[in-house]
């Protein structure tokens, strides 16, 4: 489909059941059609202020990406922060400019109760600065994948992992000078005083 300039739309957002960032290259795509309609309607009016914005909804864990080789920007190591440094980036580039992120709670074991991350249910590897055999090239992203996934030498990440990542992610997003929001879940076991204190936190590292 192909964004007509007498659509009224003030902004497409990007979220689902599943996790939007497992399909970055579609997300990617679909941000830099926005990012084109866009550059078209300045050259074509300078006048005009008609920008649509695009927002994605995340759980900012973005440890799951299974390798970096739809990326520009890519390194030699799958690393964090390097992975999520990259990962914002990409979005940047793209024309994505706000994060809705799902941080729920400020209990980091909470979290792990509630959304049952992979790295706390044991499906969860971060590899680590003295791991050899992860480290991927956009030339050969296929060995990355299947050392990242089969490589006992990969240690498991701990519990409460899962809430500081995205933590982590929240603030280095926001020191990118993105328009973040954090959202929480209403349930009467939510702390949502501490929720609201801890988000403002994260959101004042700029």
């Amino acid at each position: 489909a192909h964004l007509e300039h007498d659509l009224d739309i003030h902004e497409v957002c990007i979220a689902g059941e599943g996790e939007p960032t497992l399909r970055m290259d579609a997300l990617l795509a679909i941000a830099r059609t926005v990012q084109s309609f866009n550059q078209q309607q300045q050259q074509n009016d300078q006048q005009s202020r008609k920008q649509i914005k695009f927002r994605l909804i995340t759980n900012g864990l973005c440890y799951s990406i299974p390798h970096l080789g739809y990326s520009n920007n890519n390194s030699n190591k799958i690393l964090l922060p390097k992975l999520r440094y990259t990962m914002l980036r990409d979005l940047i580039d793209a024309g994505v400019s706000r994060l809705s992120v799902a941080l729920n709670t400020a209990n980091r074991h909470e979290y792990d109760v509630l959304m049952q991350p992979a790295c706390y249910t044991g499906g969860g590897r971060i590899l680590t600065d003295d791991d050899t055999g992860g480290g991927g090239t956009n030339a050969n992203t296929s060995d990355t994948t299947n050392n990242a996934s089969s490589s006992s030498s990969y240690p498991p990440m701990m519990p409460g992992t899962a809430h500081d990542l995205i933590c982590e992610f929240i603030m280095d997003a926001t020191k990118l000078g993105m328009d973040v929001e954090i959202t929480g879940v209403d349930r009467p076991e939510i702390d949502k005083v501490e929720m609201e204190r801890l988000a403002r936190l994260l959101l004042s590292v700029a």
